[in-house]
């Protein structure tokens, strides 16, 4: 068993995670291990969802897990739950060191097909079906953002939006009233950097208005904007 639990806060700096549970499942040498990850944050959530899954799973062998949460210090738990020491929570642990991946729960849960796997065996088995699950669940990144809100004049308006699309920066919503409105989502930190930007094309004719940072989600693979 890993833990580390020392004084825990969120840490406010992006990361990745899972968008919602995923589970996949593979057979070796008649052994059936089956792979969920969970979205998390708290190690309360992550022991509530493993009390679950196994009374779920109560005939399988083994459910070994881990998981990793986004805290200062970072906090993370790995249990082999009746597996040689090392061979099962530990590998999870590591693939999920290793992708980048917080606030998540990994569990391989094991129905013996009575052959044994040996130590190395084990070790492949629980980070290789960790890995699976984790390349075919949907991950996003969670990043702290600011709301901008832009007010320029109709003449303005499709080509300050075009300039922008061409930097992939996408207006999240629109209002057409006296003066065009659009809000955006800026990645805390960028923000002067589109406010400069919105003022060179439109030569500061316009108005803005700038929110409090907080953590929104987006899309794992989107494309990252050129400012």
């Amino acid at each position: 068993m890993e833990k580390q639990t020392e004084s825990m806060m969120s840490d406010k700096a992006g990361f990745v995670t899972v968008a919602e549970p995923f589970e996949t499942e593979t057979v070796i040498k008649k052994s059936r291990f089956i792979s969920r990850v969970y979205p998390v944050s708290s190690e309360e959530e992550a022991a509530r969802i493993t009390a679950a899954v196994k009374k779920e799973h109560y005939k399988a062998t083994h459910v070994c897990s881990a998981w990793i949460l986004n805290t200062v210090p970072e906090t993370m738990k790995a249990l082999d739950d009746g597996e040689p020491g090392g061979t099962a929570g530990r590998p999870i642990l590591e693939v999920l060191r290793a992708k980048g991946i917080k606030n998540a729960l990994v569990l391989v849960i094991r129905y013996f097909g009575g052959i044994k796997l040996g130590a190395g065996g084990l070790v492949r088995a629980y980070s290789g079906g960790c890995a699976d699950v984790l390349d075919h669940a949907e991950l996003i990144r969670r990043e702290p953002s600011r709301s901008v809100s832009v007010e320029t004049e109709y003449a303005l308006y499709q080509g300050l939006k075009n300039e922008l699309e061409a930097r992939n920066i996408r207006p999240i919503s629109e209002d057409f009233s006296d003066m065009v409105r659009m809000i955006f989502e800026i990645p805390d930190g960028l923000e002067k950097k589109f406010v400069d930007l919105v003022r060179d094309f439109t030569n500061d004719s316009f108005l803005f208005e700038t929110g409090e940072a907080r953590l929104i989600d987006r899309p794992y693979v989107d494309e990252e904007m050129v400012l």
